[in-house]
């Protein structure tokens, strides 16, 4: 499904919608859960909003993070976002960590302001970042080693200070209308003296503005583009757009959707491509591999429908050999086995069709999977042949 960039707010909410109604148990829409956890940094408890992807509960996969502030504004249109363009292959599966806010000021101002007390916490924030929140995350969830920060005015600011304070934390930044004029420019000195520091960053990111801004807050912003310009390690890659006809907060949706756009810009193949077969495919998210720096394989239901390609071209030898590495690569779906088998079938090889159409048949009959009339059916026919 392709989307052209000009289109209307309403449209993406209808779609995102639709999306989140594919969680309905029971007559409730879940769109994920609370947890709590203790800072003995921040000396308070704090609260998280989980969402987990589609597959999690059933597969074994491991899963980049995205780590939400101001959760308590942002996180529900975000998990359906990010679900969205997941399944139309435009980013991985994501976990979504969304962090609502206790106090603020405190938590994202690195300096001290006089008129706001509490101010000057950002480095307590980000131990409790580095120290108790990443690592119990990691330990209660199955993660992958690359991490999205997402920020909002004050919060985007805060995205700058922690790539330069803590470059090892976060991976990639999406900085919504940042609040650099926050404790009188202070990011501007910050970020010329120790951005040069680094020779090497291997970071993307992501910050907008709308047009409706503040005077001082764009004109703040050209001069840390620039700053960009003339230090920036070549290693990292930043993009800085202005949102037309947006102000402050209007833009934020949008922002979120090109920033996870821009982030994962080389993550899919187009069908040209992907019409190459396997080969190609393979070499693509061996190529993913190493840019993200965790193991990538190439998705079920993308295999699935190359697959089949090849299988209507009849191409049988491809579209055994795709098909196949789909079994190898997710050997706990019913659908892997069932589509081999059809594979088999049409290419006149019964016994190894009705094989494959057993094992999708006995694994969709252990969970009562909504296929499983058709496979039984499979099954049954090639039995009889």
């Amino acid at each position: 499904m392709k989307l052209r960039y000009i289109q209307t707010l309403t449209f993406l909410l209808i779609v995102l919608f639709g999306n989140l109604l594919s969680q309905i148990t029971d007559n409730r829409i879940t769109i994920g859960e609370k947890i709590t956890i203790t800072s003995n940094i921040l000396f308070e408890e704090r609260n998280l909003f989980v969402y987990l992807p589609e597959s999690y509960n059933t597969t074994q996969n491991s899963y980049p993070v995205l780590y939400l502030l101001d959760a308590e504004d942002h996180f529900k249109y975000t998990a359906g976002l990010v679900q969205f363009l997941s399944r139309n292959n435009k980013m991985p599966e994501t976990i979504i960590i969304g962090i609502p806010n206790t106090y603020r000021n405190r938590d994202f101002l690195p300096e001290k302001v006089f008129n706001i007390p509490g101010s000057g916490g950002a480095d307590n924030f980000i131990g409790f970042l580095k120290e108790e929140l990443i690592p119990s995350i990691d330990k209660k969830y199955r993660t992958q080693p690359h991490r999205i920060l997402v920020g909002h005015s004050l919060c985007g600011m805060f995205c700058f200070y922690s790539m330069l304070k803590q470059p090892e934390l976060f991976n990639a930044f999406i900085a919504i209308s940042p609040w650099v004029i926050a404790a009188d420019n202070f990011l501007l000195p910050y970020t010329t003296s120790g951005l040069p520091k680094y020779k090497s960053l291997n970071k993307s990111v992501y910050f907008t503005a709308g047009s409706k801004e503040q005077e001082n807050l764009l004109t703040t912003l050209e001069e840390y583009k620039i700053i960009l310009r003339k230090f920036a390690p070549d290693d990292l890659i930043w993009e800085y757009k202005i949102m037309e006809d947006e102000d402050h907060g209007s833009q934020v949706f949008m922002a979120m959707y090109d920033g996870l756009k821009m982030i994962y810009k080389d993550w899919n193949l187009s069908d040209a491509e992907l019409k190459k077969g396997l080969d190609i495919i393979l070499k693509h998210y061996s190529n993913l591999t190493s840019k993200y720096g965790y193991s990538i394989v190439p998705p079920e239901n993308i295999l699935n429908a190359v697959g089949y390609y090849f299988l209507g071209q009849q191409n049988f030898d491809e579209a055994i050999a795709i098909l196949a590495k789909n079994v190898s690569l997710y050997p706990q779906s019913a659908n892997v086995y069932d589509s081999l088998g059809e594979t088999y079938e049409k290419s006149g090889q019964q016994l190894l069709a009705n094989q494959n159409y057993e094992k999708a048949y006995l694994m969709a009959k252990e969970i009562n999977h909504p296929n499983l009339q058709i496979y039984k059916q499979n099954f049954e026919r090639t039995q009889k042949k």
